[in-house]
């Protein structure tokens, strides 16, 4: 029984993470043979022309070069909140060379043969899933795998998120590109990206919060925007059928709705995580005046997470104390330990401040912003005293509210259904 193309490259896919086990220079060797050989296989079985190699569509490939820009711009702009660190791979001119051959074969392979069970398919939707998982399981560290059965829960989450995730959804958007213009539109989007980590001297050093915001929105957004500018017969190609003018109509408004869907929980999230400090940075609203007049009551401060060997002298600080938060000048230094005083007072504090204590820099301040939030918090006490108070009263309305509001709701109901029925 003869095996089928596209079975055969996902056997052989499937047998790439044995190569995984293999250590030191043998390793790139293998892996860029296994992906030269698979290429020429790949070539051999389908052909150029078969896997839209050569009819190169630019609206496609410009937006899977736009996704991989706006990646490597987050990427670079979370390296300069939190740090950057020297690249951890070779940079001689013969570690260069190899890691150019490991690099280039083994995205020409994954991109030929991703283009490859990709073309003519009839259950788009299901293929692009199906692809994206395979690849996502041969790109996983096989180490990872073994080990997490012992990982404390961080663990988990760490490699859930900035790990399986990501390269989940940069598969997808790969995928979807390879689908519409061949293996020359996902190079495009992945080729760009693995060589800033490749051959980079100097990489980002970033948290698992970071790295799961990074490698998640930007694919995100390269996918709606791939759908947004697709052409009829690329939607068509995708799965998407379109008969009239009125129903092409109805996919725009459809893809306006999920733009503003997706971005507003975009900026939910980053909302969210900005208030937790999981990109450290965060804000915090002021309710003393020991620094006046630098800071006022109600101003909003924004704090960075900084090393201690990072706060010198001069800087403001926000540190846990057994009473709550404050927030003081550093004044001094003295056995590792931090010397603060508030500006609008003429004495330091009497105990120092331990770096553990330490939640943030001040780096930003925002005059007045902070009010809201203490005015949203002095109503709600209010509230909660004044039913605290007045229980048997809030009872009594609560009883009398509930069958109130049932009935009302019937009445509307009863009268919906009888004007359908006259109708």
């Amino acid at each position: 029984m003869q095996l089928k193309p596209k079975y055969l490259i996902i056997l052989l896919l499937a047998s790439y993470p044995l190569i995984l086990y293999i250590t030191g220079t043998l390793y790139y060797i293998l892996v860029s043979v296994y992906w030269i050989l698979l290429t020429f296989l790949l070539i051999k079985l389908y052909g150029f022309k078969k896997i839209d190699f050569l009819s190169i569509r630019k609206g496609v490939v410009l937006v899977g070069l736009l996704t991989a820009a706006l990646y490597l711009v987050s990427v670079v702009d979370a390296g300069l909140i939190t740090k950057f660190g020297k690249s951890p791979y070779s940079h001689t001119p013969i570690g260069l060379l190899i890691n150019l051959i490991y690099v280039s074969s083994m995205l020409i392979g994954m991109e030929f043969s991703r283009a490859c069970l990709l073309v003519k398919t009839r259950k788009p939707s299901q293929a692009i899933i199906s692809v994206s998982l395979l690849y996502t399981f041969i790109q996983m560290p096989i180490a990872r795998l073994l080990f997490l059965t012992g990982s404390t829960c961080v663990e988990i989450v760490d490699f859930l998120g900035s790990q399986v995730l990501t390269s989940l959804a940069s598969n997808i958007l790969a995928s979807t590109l390879a689908l519409l213009a061949g293996p020359v539109a996902s190079l495009a989007y992945r080729a760009p990206i693995e060589a800033f980590w490749w051959f980079s001297p100097i990489l980002p050093d970033l948290t698992w919060g970071w790295k799961t915001l990074t490698g998640i929105i930007p694919p995100i957004v390269g996918f709606i925007a791939l759908i947004h500018q697709a052409t009829f017969m690329e939607l068509r190609k995708l799965g998407i059928r379109l008969q009239r003018a009125g129903e092409l109509r109805a996919v725009r408004k459809e893809r306006k709705e999920a733009l503003w869907t997706v971005t507003l929980c975009i900026a939910m999230v980053l909302v969210t995580w900005f208030s937790m400090g999981l990109l450290n940075v965060f804000p915090s609203v002021v309710i003393s005046g020991s620094m006046r007049p630098t800071i006022e009551v109600g101003d909003l401060i924004i704090l960075m997470k900084t090393s201690a060997e990072k706060i010198k002298p001069g800087d403001i600080i926000q540190y846990i104390t057994t009473e709550g938060m404050v927030v003081h000048r550093v004044i001094g230094i003295r056995d590792g330990l931090f010397i603060t005083k508030g500006d609008a007072v003429d004495t330091p504090d009497p105990d120092p401040v331990h770096p553990l204590n330490v939640r943030g820099k001040v780096i930003a301040i925002i005059p007045k912003l902070g009010w809201a939030s203490i005015y949203l918090k002095m109503a709600l006490l209010t509230l909660y005293n004044v039913i605290a108070e007045n229980s048997n009263f809030t009872y009594i309305v609560l009883v009398s509210a509930i069958p109130a509001v049932t009935l009302a709701t019937l009445k509307k109901h009863r009268r919906k259904r009888w004007r359908f029925r006259r109708w």
